[in-house]
């Protein structure tokens, strides 16, 4: 006891000590303004990323509103030739194609590869007669124009008539044959004009203008001045000719240049502060009056503290851990979360979390408490005052010792919704695709097997035609062949109709009302229900709205009730049920009849399948269900049935 009092007498004799203490001083307020100087170059910086972000999206509206322009005259001037190949009046429609698009510097046709027509002529005569699939230093960016059947703009390339510019060529194809070229010429230096690299911030950024060169696949740089460097520079991808314009700081250390004062600022207060605390110790009779003085620096220290963690780029939440209450937040998180400070103060922050996600939060708040971490993070959903979500990363810090009693913690927030949108959508898109595929797996056997059956039905009429001998017999098998080339036409439409269906991946999608689709339907069934004298009732709520295509809903009604008359019962009065309810949030759509019934037993498995029928009727196909069943899962829905053999059946369709 006796040791451990002498060595803490020590120690604070040591801190006693005038030049000690006031060392200590002098590096704590450095430690804090290294800190208030790093947060300040990080909001400069962000700055400037933004400013350079919002001047490259400029740049590249610009030129893509230019290759536009350029597409256009390309298209306008591949319609003069005719589907013999023959060109129509070029002198006429080139000079009124260059009046108006000022971006545009000549055009020209270049049928097989070989520029023929050019305009204007003068300046561009030396381009004449020139064959550009020929030349194995240009021909690259051409054929790759041809295999891609779109517009690609060539170079920036050295014209053979003098200068520089990029070449955007259209390939014309007649009959599904290469034609040649429809090709218009931007001169590289108007192509930068158009864009605004000549006009924005000269002073402060600078551009780069890059492309991968075709032939050795090194990125080759057009504008003067050094390649940039990505640690500071943003840049984008045009795809229409695989450029790259780059965007970066003429002077990439301005920002930190402008920090110099406050850096100087920041070691003089230290300096002072640290010589005021040397005073201090060694003026004892003048402590009182120092110690005044100093609680004004110490306040003045403390606003330049707080301005920095109101301005800080993320949020940053001081919580009582012991409560869960709100302690203090600053700027950033209360534009996130939408709430004041006010409504902030003494909250409980469980009431800002998403309740799926509490429980791993207060696990992991248990193992800080206990001391076996020190610190976490995660990935969780916050609920926003005007109730929507946002997707954070919360990382936790402790501000106590350990060994010491819990007392708050520091809970940083960044925004990461964009990001975790982006994620979420990605995977609901790859089990889309995945989905898509597995169908259309399934549907290839469907093709396989249904065209191989009529294939072989006309294989073996051919080799009976072959050996009949007798005339009569011959046009019999041609009668055949015609009956079943009449089936195998019926067949390709057919599947051609559900291919559509499963390989749509953008169906459009908008809030439609059911009533309205049902009566529209019953409308255009009026004269089957009459000649059937069937009974239609309809339960369905005015409110009931599914998130659905158009025509798809329209085909679904139709098949369903259309399906309720025609399989109904001849011994007893059609009646058809139609009614609309709402099941775990999700609105249902159940018809109703009391027709003939399904044996599910015996077809159940097969009842969608294609070309599944199960009644003794001319008239069945079987394409409608297996129709429907794709139109609502491409949809997220999902087919329920019900059915009695003699009694009647029930289709439900739950709406995703």
């Amino acid at each position: 006891m006796d040791q451990r009092k002498g060595v803490s007498y020590k120690i604070s004799k040591k801190l006693k000590n005038p030049v000690v203490a006031g060392t200590l001083v002098f590096f704590s307020f450095i430690a804090l303004g290294a800190f208030i100087f790093w947060q300040r170059y990080q909001i400069l910086m962000e700055q400037r990323q933004s400013e350079m972000s919002g001047i490259i999206e400029m740049v590249e509206e610009n030129i893509g509103q230019s290759l536009k322009s350029s597409y256009s005259a390309a298209l306008s001037l591949a319609l003069l030739i005719d589907d013999d190949g023959e060109i129509g009046d070029f002198e006429n429609t080139a000079p009124r194609l260059i009046e108006a698009n000022p971006i545009l510097d000549a055009v020209e046709l270049v049928p097989g590869g070989v520029i023929t027509r050019v305009y204007p002529l003068e300046e561009n005569s030396a381009a004449l007669n020139y064959d550009i699939l020929a030349d194995s230093t240009r021909n690259e960016e051409a054929r790759k124009a041809i295999s891609s059947r779109k517009m690609y703009f060539a170079g920036p390339i050295k014209l053979r008539q003098g200068g520089t510019a990029v070449v955007g060529r259209l390939p014309v194809f007649i009959d599904n044959e290469f034609w040649g070229f429809s090709a218009v010429i931007i001169k590289l230096e108007n192509l930068l004009r158009q864009a605004g690299l000549f006009g924005l911030t000269q002073d402060v950024y600078r551009f780069q203008f890059s492309k991968e060169d075709p032939l050795t696949g090194n990125e080759v740089y057009y504008l003067p001045g050094p390649v940039p460097d990505e640690a500071y520079s943003e840049y984008i991808i045009l795809p229409d000719g695989d450029w790259k314009v780059y965007i970066a700081p003429k002077n990439p250390y301005r920002e930190l240049a402008s920090l110099w004062p406050l850096a100087a600022f920041i070691f003089i207060l230290s300096l002072w502060m640290g010589w005021m605390m040397m005073r201090l110790l060694k003026r004892p009779h003048k402590l009182e009056e120092l110690v005044e003085a100093q609680a004004g620096e110490l306040y003045k220290s403390e606003l330049k503290f707080r301005t920095i963690f109101n301005q800080a780029a993320v949020g940053i939440v001081r919580v009582d851990t012991g409560t869960g209450r709100i302690l203090e937040v600053n700027r950033k998180f209360r534009e996130l979360i939408g709430y004041s400070r006010e409504e902030l103060k003494n909250m409980d922050y469980r009431k800002l979390s998403h309740p799926d996600d509490i429980a791993e939060n207060d696990l992991c708040m248990k193992k800080l408490l206990k001391g076996e971490i020190r610190e976490y993070s995660l990935e969780k959903r916050s609920l926003r005052k005007d109730g929507s979500l946002a997707w954070i990363k919360l990382s936790v810090s402790p501000l106590w010792q350990p060994g010491e009693e819990p007392t708050s913690h520091i809970s940083i927030i960044e925004d990461i919704t964009e990001k975790k949108e982006a994620e979420l959508q990605l995977n609901k898109s790859y089990q889309m695709v995945m989905d898509q595929n597995r169908r259309l797996l399934n549907f290839s056997y469907i093709i396989s097997h249904d065209l191989r059956s009529h294939s072989s039905n006309i294989q073996s009429i051919l080799d009976l035609y072959v050996i009949s001998e007798k005339e009569e017999e011959r046009r019999n098998y041609v009668e055949l062949l015609k009956k079943v080339s009449v089936s195998l036409n019926q067949t390709l439409h057919h599947l051609n109709e559900v291919v559509s269906i499963q390989t749509n991946l953008d169906l459009k999608r908008e809030p439609l009302k059911l009533i309205y689709f049902i009566e529209k339907t019953l409308d255009l069934l009026d004269m089957q229900i009459r000649s059937k004298n069937a009974l239609v009732s309809l339960d369905v709520p005015p409110e009931a709205e599914v998130e659905f295509n158009p025509a798809y809903l329209e085909s679904v009604i139709l098949n369903f009730l259309s399906n309720a008359l025609r399989y109904s019962d001849p011994e007893r009065q059609p009646k058809v049920e139609v009614k609309a309810y709402k099941k775990d949030n999700n609105w249902v759509m159940e018809v109703r009849d009391n027709g003939i019934g399904i044996d599910l037993e015996r077809n159940g498995s097969k009842l969608f399948g294609l070309y599944k029928t199960f009644s003794n009727r001319s008239d069945s196909r079987g394409i409608g269900l297996f129709i429907t069943k794709n139109q609502v899962e491409a949809m997220g829905g999902e087919i329920q049935v019900e059915s009695t053999p003699g009694k009647g059946t029930t289709f439900k369709v739950i709406f995703g």
